[in-house]
């Protein structure tokens, strides 16, 4: 006859325990396409996760997949869509289908820093018409990430005046950026962050609008001859996001951590892109690349053009019947107000 072995009462009390802290602990997969060396994994998805676990006291982890393991950048938002990632970080350049409104934020001449345009832009997904558009998509923003104004990078010769533009074909990270150029009179190439570099080197296109942070992670320190210093080409925003029904399905209290951990983040981040500015351009400097500044009679004829770009963004999405020149008016206000 075998002897059946029965647990005390005080195992089993610790196993309930136990088993209950791992049936309550609740995992996230994080996926996103940047490099794990990049400014939006080491300033913002990494230091926002660390965030939620400590404040959460464990009842959240996360899966990490950066550099594209699960989900190239573009593909982020449909990654987020079919489940595949549970948080990701949208970049807003290549959606503007799906959030065409929230392309406001990437046009030139709105703000002159990072720190100035996150608040802005951070207010505007948290409620209104920007809101709205996350919410018909059951998405819920976290938090967000807005580089500095976007630079000229050049591969040859550096683009000194609006008339310089003419007959290049600039890299683009798309959306409102593409008008940017068409209005400048080069020509958009829209093409992935991750294949710039490939594209640069052979000639595909001859320089990039770009943000300085941007530019180590993806080598292009290695190639490019020039780069401007005092232009406001636009820049690239992007949303750290979740399903908007995983974020309902939260304890208002795990809600809480989430977002006041995000906005921590965010503001951690648009000062250390500001800061970034200065002491990239330095060394950039010093390793044979020319930083320069546009004359004030060229800045002042570029910037009439890239206004002109803005009003041919509104005059788009108001064919769609969208309240364009409304959010563009909002927004304006909102960024005076920082």
């Amino acid at each position: 006859m075998k002897m059946k072995h029965l647990a005390s009462p005080a195992c089993v009390g610790l196993f309930a325990i136990a088993n209950a802290a791992v049936v309550q602990a609740q995992s996230f997969s994080f996926v996103h396409g940047s490099p794990e060396g990049h400014m939006l994994s080491r300033q913002g998805a990494e230091p926002w996760m660390e965030c939620v676990r400590e404040a959460s006291e464990g009842d959240v982890d996360f899966s990490y997949y950066p550099s594209g393991q699960l989900s190239s950048t573009p593909e982020l938002f449909r990654a987020l869509q079919s489940r595949v990632a549970d948080v990701t970080i949208i970049p807003i350049g290549y959606v503007s289908d799906e959030l065409p409104l929230n392309g406001v934020s990437m046009l030139p001449g709105l703000g002159s820093s990072s720190k100035e345009i996150v608040a802005a832009y951070s207010e505007a997904v948290r409620d209104g018409v920007l809101a709205d558009e996350f919410t018909a998509q059951d998405i819920m923003p976290l938090f967000v990430s807005v580089y500095p104004p976007y630079q000229m990078v050049s591969m040859r010769d550096k683009i000194e005046s609006a008339d310089d533009f003419r007959g290049k074909v600039v890299r683009s990270a798309g959306g409102a950026m593409n008008l940017a150029i068409s209005e400048l009179g080069a020509s958009p190439a829209e093409i992935p962050i991750g294949d710039t570099y490939v594209a640069l080197e052979r000639g595909t296109a001859d320089g990039t609008i770009s943000g300085f942070a941007s530019i180590k992670p993806f080598s292009l320190d290695e190639i490019m001859s020039s780069m401007s210093r005092n232009g406001e080409f636009g820049t690239f925003s992007n949303v750290f996001a979740m399903r908007l029904d995983d974020f309902d399905a939260l304890s208002d209290e795990l809600q809480q951590v989430f977002l006041d951990c995000g906005e921590r983040v965010q503001e951690d981040m648009a000062n250390y892109l500001d800061d970034e500015v200065e002491q990239l351009a330095q060394e950039f400097s010093e390793a044979g690349i020319e930083i320069y500044e546009f004359s004030p009679e060229a800045l002042a004829e570029i910037n009439e053009r890239l206004e002109a770009a803005n009003e041919v963004w509104v005059q788009r999405l108001e064919r769609r019947g969208l309240p364009a020149q409304r959010v563009f008016d909002e927004y304006a206000v909102a960024l005076a107000d920082q």
